[in-house]
């Protein structure tokens, strides 16, 4: 009659076999180590070379990345065109997470394997935990199983694995 713990179990390792072998999609999870990075006292920011991380972790999950935006380093001219690439947008369970024993959170950098020579990167900047509690990131009512997570392409002068 109620929705019982061993129904949300069969639900989440359903969206885990179909993310898992009809999917097949995983990101890099580059976590901030906030307790050896070092940070301004005054700002409470960190420059580049003193950010820490703790060890890269592979999760899987679904994602996308958004169409490329082309830009230019003069726009009153529109000369020097460059093209960079779209926001990646990912949903990831909340099982999974827990069973790594990581967490994402803002400021984090994500890495995508687009092929074998090309890593691109992105910076987390929303982690999904605030939309959590909308009824339809839970099951049933019963409890949240999934984070749809938001980041933003950085490149190589900020972030290169």
């Amino acid at each position: 009659m109620f929705f019982s713990k061993e129904s949300y179990d069969f639900e989440v390792n359903l969206a885990r076999e179909y993310m898992e072998m009809d999917m097949n999609q995983t990101v890099i999870l580059y976590q901030v180590d906030l307790e050896k990075t070092k940070v301004n006292d005054i700002y409470k920011e960190s420059e580049k070379g003193d950010i820490a991380f703790k060890t890269p972790v592979e999760i899987t999950c679904i994602y996308e990345i958004g169409d490329p935006e082309s830009k230019s380093y003069d726009k009153s001219k529109s000369k020097s065109v460059y093209v960079k690439p779209g926001n990646l947008k990912f949903r990831v369970l909340e099982a999974e997470l827990e069973e790594l024993g990581v967490d994402i959170k803002r400021g984090d950098y994500i890495g995508v394997q687009i092929d074998e020579d090309t890593m691109l990167y992105f910076v987390v900047n929303n982690d999904g935990k605030v939309g959590r509690f909308a009824n339809n990131q839970t099951v049933y009512g019963y409890k949240h199983w999934y984070r749809d997570c938001e980041a933003n392409y950085v490149d190589e002068s900020e972030f290169n694995g």
